[in-house]
């Protein structure tokens, strides 16, 4: 293999952890942190705490939500740890002693198809729950995801 294979390859990986830690980094702390942007008296820890603080959800909102929330955190468990498979598939991939482009491409393709899943159901499930929101609450929570995702 040539060096200007091997360095093309390298930076491939390289392009890709750096995309799927990325990715990772914005879903977990979409989900689970609050910016400081938007912290009064202390930030919630998690997305569902951060709703209860600032959008008034009613108890009826809360008993149609409760179960949308339950469910996407089995998703994103699962969507995660194909995450991680494809990270380490990824790395064994580049240390394989007969690295060829097909195996790394093929091994790209998992985790961007991964990174892409996890973002898509994330997304997903902010537009689901928008419908259980009243339009104050729904532009509350878009803005917050929008300030989330454009953070730096």
């Amino acid at each position: 293999m040539t060096s200007r294979v091997k360095w093309l390859l390298l930076s491939m990986f390289f392009s890709a952890a750096l995309a799927g830690g990325t990715a990772w980094l914005v879903t977990d702390w979409t989900l689970h942190r609050h910016g400081e942007s938007h912290a009064h008296d202390h930030a919630p820890t998690d997305l569902h705490a951060w709703m209860h603080e600032h959008l008034d959800i009613t108890p009826e909102q809360h008993e149609k939500l409760e179960p949308l929330e339950a469910e996407f955190e089995k998703l994103r468990g699962k969507l995660k740890e194909e995450l991680r498979l494809a990270d380490v598939a990824l790395a064994e991939t580049i240390r394989d002693p007969k690295l060829n482009e097909a195996a790394m491409n093929s091994a790209l393709e998992r985790l961007s198809k991964a990174q892409a899943a996890l973002q898509r159901a994330t997304l997903d499930h902010f537009f689901v729950m928008k419908r259980y929101l009243r339009p104050a609450q729904a532009d509350k929570l878009l803005k917050w995801t929008h300030d989330s995702l454009t953070r730096d």
